[in-house]
């Protein structure tokens, strides 16, 4: 009995490596179909949401996202409001621009900025508008977050 046990443990265990290697090696596709079949997303507070629109320079664009105010249930009182500068290597080194994060044809704020440091100014233009949130050095772009109020709230 104790050998036909040690017999089907060592069976067990030879069929489950190359399982494991399976599950292990297929990871990232097992992960993309579990994603695609419940239509998981990566949270706006991770991403900056979506762009709302852009605007055309020169060389570089400068990208207005959607402003973010999800919460677990409803929206929140304060959210943000992400603006990118990119592609990187065509971005002035000095940013001065005012920004429509609404796009009601009134510029909200006006921001200052030389990208490869982390010191910037906003100047706001409207109650909703609270503050810099921060700056960010992205892969692609260079990216500002400022503080806004929900004006549904």
């Amino acid at each position: 009995m104790t050998k036909l046990k040690s017999i089907l443990g060592y069976i067990l265990a030879t069929l489950g490596v190359p399982l494991i290697l399976i599950i292990f090696m297929g990871a990232t596709t097992w992960m993309n179909l579990f994603v695609d079949l419940t239509g998981v997303t990566i949270s706006p507070w991770f991403t900056g949401g979506e762009v709302a629109y852009k605007v055309q320079h020169d060389r570089y664009r400068t990208e207005i996202y959607q402003p973010v105010f999800q919460a677990l249930i409803g929206e929140r009182k304060e959210g943000f409001v992400q603006i990118a500068w990119t592609p990187k290597g065509f971005v002035p080194t000095q940013i001065d621009e005012e920004i429509d994060f609404d796009n009601d044809g009134a510029p909200d704020f006006r921001v200052q900025w030389e990208p490869k440091t982390t010191q910037a100014t906003i100047t706001p233009y409207s109650e909703r508008v609270l503050g810099l949130e921060g700056t960010y050095n992205l892969e692609k772009s260079y990216a500002i977050r400022v503080n806004l109020l929900n004006d549904r709230k």
